[in-house]
């Protein structure tokens, strides 16, 4: 599978909630390789406290974080693995859904400029921080193409207003008719930070929301 970096605006609560979880992650890879220890240190034949003893449970550690390591993926996924679970999830929204026809090279490349787009920061009251993600390619291409193929007619309106880029001599009337079009617009940040918000994937020992 090959894999795509992609750079989103997440709120500063949603970044904030995904480094915890990163920590809680680790916090808990960490136990479960100490459990293991433990655990495994009992059937010791070696006297506790010896120097036998202490090198076989030096052992026994790396022993369990290779496992742990194994696991990983399954009990402690990156943060990779669930945004994209959770843009996958998101993708089938009917909003989103599709089928969108495929983006043309022209398409492309002014998708290329999206930072131009007036911003679309539903929920972000506190503002955004950048987060990067590793995500399949195809699954970028689609969330790319809806982002497009939603914000498309809003963007021709924008731009038959002449309401796009660095706008600073805008009158009040305009800035409010760019202020009411941005919302309408759903670039790919804002699919993503949706899809953190309602779509994200969670055991039940394990709420995001917390």
């Amino acid at each position: 599978m090959a894999l795509k970096r992609i750079t989103v605006h997440l709120s500063v609560q949603q970044a904030s909630r995904l480094r915890l979880l990163v920590k809680r992650h680790r916090e808990a890879e960490t136990k479960y390789a100490n459990g293991l220890t433990a655990e495994w240190a009992e059937g010791l034949s070696e006297p506790a406290g010896t120097g036998e003893w202490e090198r076989a449970v030096r052992a026994l550690r790396r022993q369990a974080r290779m496992e742990a390591a194994r696991v990983r993926p399954v009990r402690w996924p990156s943060l990779d693995v669930l945004m994209g679970r959770a843009l996958e999830a998101r993708l089938q929204v009917p909003d989103v859904a599709g089928p969108w026809l495929p983006l043309t090279r022209e398409e492309r490349q002014r998708l290329s400029l999206s930072g131009r787009w007036p911003a679309s920061v539903s929920g972000c009251e506190h503002g955004t921080v950048e987060r990067a993600f590793s995500l399949d390619e195809g699954l970028v291409l689609r969330l790319r193409t809806a982002a497009w193929r939603v914000s498309e007619p809003v963007l021709q309106e924008l731009e038959a207003k002449g309401l796009t880029g660095p706008r600073r001599d805008l009158s009040d009337e305009a800035r409010a008719e760019r202020e009411r079009l941005a919302v309408l617009l759903y670039p790919s940040s804002r699919i993503a930070r949706e899809a953190v918000e309602y779509h994200w994937p969670t055991s039940d020992e394990e709420d995001l929301n917390e």
